[in-house]
């Protein structure tokens, strides 16, 4: 969930202005490894590597923190993209921070993260982009059996399409990033046309291109 414009707009831009929006619309789609099919991928790797926009996607994300999140202690990053936009979260805020692996690396409360916390610390848990939100779900899940508290979960790009009852913090959409890209003539009348009949229903469209049409 987006809850302002100006963020929006500007994430938004950000992403198209450092091409970060691939298509697929005249051959295979892209597949999330939960299984939906898009012809639509955004690459938020692309913006470590870009200063400006780093900054000031750290500085939304910040703001979009402090009026929409209370009492987090400590910062959780989802590897792998995450893990660098929740350093600099939590370096802004002075606060520990914690990274959530994939797979457990050994024995223990703690064995599924690099850094340390008490049972009952509450998180922000942080990840670069959310799909369908089943991979954030993994990572509380992971938090939650070591015993800690996950306040909310924040992306800078929430794709808000697919069919879920999960609701999270975020700084733009994909219907955002689509209308910049419209805006710019980023996408071509082809494409666009295609996109916006993914969007109009998501579920619909990635059964009819090879991939699940439900979780």
């Amino acid at each position: 969930m987006s809850n302002n414009a100006g963020w929006a707009q500007e994430t938004a831009s950000i992403i198209i202005d450092n091409r970060c929006l691939y298509t697929r619309t005249q051959a295979d789609p892209f597949f999330f490894s939960s299984g939906w099919a898009s012809p639509v991928f955004i690459d938020c790797k692309k913006l470590v590597s870009a200063p400006d926009a780093r900054d000031a996607l750290v500085r939304m994300s910040l703001e979009c923190l402090s009026k929409n999140v209370d009492n987090i202690r400590a910062v959780a990053g989802c590897e792998l993209t995450g893990i660098p936009f929740a350093t600099l979260l939590a370096d802004r805020l002075g606060l520990p921070l914690t990274l959530v692996c994939k797979q457990s690396k050994g024995f223990g409360r703690l064995a599924q993260f690099e850094g340390s916390f008490e049972a009952g610390t509450p998180f922000i848990l942080v990840d670069d982009l959310a799909t369908d939100g089943v991979s954030e779900a993994i990572y509380e899940a992971a938090l939650c059996r070591a015993q800690a508290t996950v306040v909310n979960t924040f992306v800078l790009i929430d794709y808000a399409i697919f069919p879920s009852d999960r609701s999270l913090l975020s700084l733009a959409t994909l219907t955002d990033v689509i209308a910049a890209a419209k805006t710019t003539n980023y996408l071509s009348d082809r494409d666009l046309t295609e996109i916006q009949r993914f969007t109009a229903n998501a579920a619909q469209w990635s059964k009819m291109h090879g991939g699940i049409g439900k979780l």
